[in-house]
């Protein structure tokens, strides 16, 4: 067990460290989507899921200071569904998140739906429109109605000149880091360009077609951007 958290600590290091290079807001992120749940949440008690958990960086950021929150977290990745367990274990959450090693296919029926939900950096991993669709379909029919909904993606007209200026922001990022400028280049052809790119239009419409309304982009920074809504 010890070397297993050993090795879990290592590898969450390493992933908020590039996490905070790739998006240098990365923490005022989770900082404006928490302002947001306790503006419409308020001081109720509230059920959230989180899809994309592994990691633990959405329990880091909304459980300590939100006694009243529960959590359900659901991710693909068995290591970094690791990751959060042991975060949640050491900011003594385990008692109000539950993580499920899947997609949310695999989510069971609750007894009652949830008050809100998070999808971030997940979206833009799913090529196929239909997927996103569905993927975003049923988070929302699992949400109670008016229930408050961010979306965090990278977003962009893959060949057009406005993403490929935003792609030079987000190299510099990683070059002001230390980075050297291969491994940068390596970053863009064999990570950030393997993604689905979407436009901003076909985003908002995919949510709108989803089920939620009041949509709105609250965020952005180099390649990403997040938007917040409502079921309906």
């Amino acid at each position: 067990m010890k070397e297993e958290q050993t090795f879990n600590s290592e590898r969450a290091l390493i992933y908020e460290k590039n996490s905070r290079i790739s998006i240098p807001t990365y923490d005022t992120l989770f900082t404006m989507v928490q302002s947001y749940y306790r503006a419409q949440l308020s001081d109720k008690a509230a059920s959230l899921l989180v899809i994309g958990a592994g990691g633990g960086n959405e329990l880091a950021a909304w459980g300590p200071s939100n006694p009243q929150w529960t959590f359900t977290g659901i991710d693909i990745s068995e290591e970094m569904l690791k990751i959060a367990k042991n975060k949640s274990v050491q900011l003594g959450l385990e008692s109000r998140v539950k993580l499920i090693h899947g997609t949310i296919d695999d989510l069971p029926l609750p007894d009652s739906k949830f008050d809100a939900a998070s999808c971030i950096l997940v979206l833009h991993f799913i090529d196929d429109i239909q997927e996103k669709l569905k993927l975003l379909r049923t988070i929302k029919d699992h949400m109670k109605e008016g229930a408050p909904f961010v979306l965090v993606s990278a977003y962009g007209e893959r060949d057009s000149a406005e993403l490929r200026d935003r792609l030079n922001v987000w190299k510099s990022f990683w070059l002001d880091a230390g980075s050297d400028a291969l491994k940068v280049n390596e970053l863009v052809n064999k990570g950030i360009m393997k993604i689905s790119f979407i436009s901003e239009n076909q985003i908002e419409g995919l949510l709108a077609e989803s089920g939620f309304a009041n949509i709105t982009r609250f965020y952005s920074t180099g390649i990403f951007a997040g938007w917040i809504c409502h079921a309906e």
